[in-house]
């Protein structure tokens, strides 16, 4: 990994050998849209950009997968009551002044309006571009819908807001009352490759390796909006059906506990294993025999994406937003209803009895591939940047 700095001097243009970008976020830590946000770095600093990405503090899980070719500026944010990643204007606003990058990416909302503020600001000339990953539909929280109240006042000062799916991408328009002229649609992109090497190492579980047995897979944070119960209640059903099933939920989360003590309730926690966290679920998925996402709620969900990169069988909701998108309405893998336990199971024992061919999943996620999003990045980039 590059070194991190505070404060960086001012890029001269033979030092940038296309076009100067920078990434904004919090942390690179353990999620989905921070996953992203590293391998659209990575790819853009491999082209020949120069890429900067600019982290309220360097730490978290991701951290170790950035790229030599991307520089690291580490803001090391204030600790202000209230304020979050909100202390972090001052210094973004400095390091705009001083870098001057072409555009300035940011992710999920709480950080998209820290760099809009900045980018109002800054002398700078910096195109500001926020993305949101989950749909304005779903705010389960007071503090949620205060932020997505203040980004309908803030957004239409940004230079676009992009979303990762057309739904998404929909519920800005809805929600905070822009011209769907000024949104963008840019799916999210996975690193085949690393997926596939990861996919080849060992999974760190023994029922993976266990010909008798059926895994069923599921990866993602333990959270509400993940809905990991109503998985294990299908599950449930399953094994009664099909003893020799077992269920694996790679990640971590505040949820953990409660899930536990649900599998002990449902009976089956002798066949549930929660691994927690790991920077190579695509082990796991590669041995599944299905791959189960449950969601309430998705923006484009990209452990759907590497699920069909390892050529998984796939069980998902058809939540909103991202899952019939990705799936081509059910040719790429199985839609069931959110929050049904029984259709899922049943989607489940159909998916084991007859398994979705890994070759139609690899052809569908060529679509994602990071060749593909970086070149939509890599236009976008242009285009927003004068060419």
């Amino acid at each position: 990994m590059s070194g991190t700095t505070e404060t960086a001097g001012p890029v001269t243009a033979d030092a940038a050998p296309d076009r100067h970008v920078a990434f904004f976020t919090p942390a690179p830590d353990f999620g989905g849209a921070q996953r992203v946000t590293v391998n659209i770095a990575n790819s853009l600093a491999s082209r020949g950009h120069d890429v900067d990405l600019v982290a309220g503090d360097l730490e978290g899980e991701f951290v170790s997968l950035i790229g030599d070719a991307v520089d690291t500026v580490e803001l090391r944010v204030p600790e202000v009551p209230a304020a979050g990643i909100l202390a972090a204007v001052p210094r973004l606003v400095s390091y705009l002044d001083e870098r001057r990058p072409d555009v300035l990416f940011a992710s999920r909302t709480h950080t998209n309006l820290a760099a809009v503020a900045a980018g109002r600001l800054t002398d700078a000339d910096v195109h500001v571009a926020v993305t949101e990953h989950s749909p304005f539909t779903h705010l389960p929280t007071r503090k949620d819908r205060l932020t997505a109240a203040i980004a309908a006042r803030v957004y239409p000062y940004a230079d676009d807001v992009i979303g990762v799916s057309e739904g998404v991408a929909g519920t800005v328009v809805e929600h905070t009352g822009l011209d769907p002229a000024g949104t963008t649609v840019l799916n999210n992109p996975v690193d085949i490759e690393a997926i596939r090497s990861g996919a080849e190492e060992p999974a760190d579980h023994e029922w993976l390796h266990d010909p008798e047995l059926e895994p069923i897979v599921a990866v993602g944070r333990l959270k509400e909006s993940k809905d990991f119960g109503t998985l294990l209640r299908a599950f449930a059903t399953v094994h009664e059906r099909r003893p020799a099933t077992r269920l694996v939920i790679v990640g971590k989360g505040t949820a953990r506990d409660r899930l536990e003590g649900l599998a002990e309730e449902l009976g089956v926690a002798d066949s549930v294993a929660f691994t927690g966290y790991t920077d190579n679920p695509y082990a796991y998925m590669a041995r599944s025999a299905v791959f189960a996402m449950p969601s309430k709620v998705e923006g484009l969900p990209t452990v759907l994406i590497e699920a069909l990169v390892c050529g998984c069988s796939i069980v998902s909701t058809d939540c909103q937003y991202g899952p019939r998108e990705i799936l081509e309405d059910g040719r790429y893998g199985r839609l069931t209803p959110v929050g049904d336990a029984e259709r899922m199971a049943d989607s489940i024992c159909d998916a084991l009895a007859d398994p979705t061919p890994p070759e139609r999943c690899h052809e569908r996620a060529r679509h994602f591939s990071m060749t593909a999003g970086a070149d939509r990045y890599e236009s976008y980039i242009h285009a927003v940047a004068g060419d």
